[in-house]
């Protein structure tokens, strides 16, 4: 089962999206690009991290307010507060503990930053790492950032610039700015997962005063402050005035979708098609567009196979595979051309998830068989599988923009070929 396609660099293919075609030393999360060599070691005490990242990040803006903002940075005048169910009142806030309790936040009125350390910080730090509570720090200040230099009043614009802010002290960090604090890339990945765990419920409106962004806002805020630095979050207010800032977070339209969460039914139902069938028809209409676009016949993927491990045996690529073999495992078959999942284990899981976790592994099979039936092979099954993941971001994206007058959008809607960007 060809489950690790190799892929060489996607301008040799010519079927590219411009993102898709980078190779994997353009990545821009290399935090090992820079050749640091050996960087600090984060601190162990959960307070000390807490106390390094705010000096960090203060040190941070010293160096990069005068850059975005072409003046002075002004220190936080009403300091760093630690709370917990037995301190003393906060000045801004004449609440209760349990009315605070697992939260960090900036109050402008005072000019202070002040965290949960009772419950907040040892949750996070359990659950997503230490350095997820310097991202923590960092989105804070941000907030204060938004304080000196112009007041932003969409609450969701608000918190994706303080998630951009954050990411680009993340990247100033590992760059190796620090002599007391550092990130390496699995620290990265764990604080992004906290980020996706702390994001807006699914059915959030993007003008909810409350509104933080669903997960991919977040992260995307994160990643373009990572790749782009401050200076590009700055301009979050005026893109988003503009209609630039893109905003993913989609109320629900109808009833029975609060009631899913919003997920579609994998399986048909009588003359309603599921997800399963309605993105195997998507994605090989998908990929007629991209072949069609560079002069190449695609082969549509003749079937998907959704397998039982404890009772299915299959012949995929010459060898027969059951059991064990099965389990937990998707795959495509290029002699029989079907892409193959695990229906019991891993689709589940996945759909768990949520359904575009279920289309989006189904998505990286057919960019498998895209590659495949371009036949252009390599060594570096890294390079192949993040150029499938690229494939299916853009697949993602042919199927998203919202739909006009609430009407909902389905997988089942061709893709027009000007929808989808290719270069060469």
């Amino acid at each position: 089962m060809s489950r690790s396609v190799t892929f060489s660099a996607i301008l040799a293919l010519a079927l590219v999206v411009s993102a898709c075609a980078k190779e994997a030393s353009d990545n821009p999360f290399d935090l090992t690009a820079g050749g640091q060599g050996e960087q600090p070691k984060t601190p162990d005490s959960l307070d000390d991290v807490v106390t390094t990242a705010l000096d960090e990040v203060q040190r941070f803006w010293t160096e990069t307010y005068p850059e975005v903002y072409g003046e002075n940075f002004e220190p936080i005048s009403g300091g760093f507060h630690p709370y917990g169910p037995d301190t003393e009142p906060l000045p801004c806030e004449a609440q209760s503990y349990d009315e605070i309790a697992d939260n960090a936040f900036y109050c402008p009125q005072d000019d202070l930053i002040a965290w949960d350390e009772e419950q907040l910080i040892p949750q996070l730090a359990e659950e997503f790492g230490p350095f997820t509570l310097g991202i923590v720090m960092a989105h804070e200040f941000g907030h204060a950032i938004q304080a000196r230099g112009e007041n932003i009043t969409v609450s969701i614009v608000a918190e994706m610039q303080a998630d951009c802010y954050a990411g680009s002290w993340t990247k100033w960090i590992a760059e190796g700015n620090s002599d007391s604090f550092s990130v390496t890339e699995n620290e990265l990945d764990q604080s992004v997962a906290g980020m996706i765990a702390i994001s807006d419920q699914k059915g959030s409106t993007a003008d909810d005063p409350m509104a933080h962004g669903a997960g991919f806002d977040r992260i995307g805020a994160f990643q373009d402050g990572f790749e782009h630095g401050a200076g590009r979050c700055e301009k979050y207010d005026t893109d988003y005035a503009n209609g630039d800032l893109p905003v993913v977070e989609i109320p629900f339209f109808r009833e029975d979708e609060a009631i899913s969460g919003g997920d579609m039914p994998l399986l048909d139902s009588g003359q309603d098609l599921g997800l399963l069938s309605l993105a195997e028809q998507n994605l090989n209409v998908f990929y007629g567009v991209i072949f069609d676009n560079i002069g190449v016949d695609w082969a549509p993927v003749n079937d998907l196979k959704v397998v039982d491990p404890a009772r299915d045996e299959i012949t995929c690529d010459g060898e027969n595979l059951s059991g064990n073999e099965l389990e937990f495992a998707s795959g495509y078959c290029q002699d029989e051309n079907v892409a193959v999942i695990d229906g019991e284990g891993l689709m589940p899981a996945l759909y768990e998830l949520g359904d575009f976790a279920v289309g989006a592994e189904l998505a990286r099979l057919w960019a498998q068989a895209a590659q495949l039936q371009l036949d252009v092979n390599t060594d570096n099954a890294k390079d192949a599988s993040l150029q499938a993941d690229c494939l299916t971001g853009i697949w993602a994206d042919a199927n998203f923009p919202l739909p006009p007058s609430g009407e909902e959008t389905k997988l089942s809607q061709a893709v027009p070929a000007d929808q989808v960007n290719v270069e060469f």
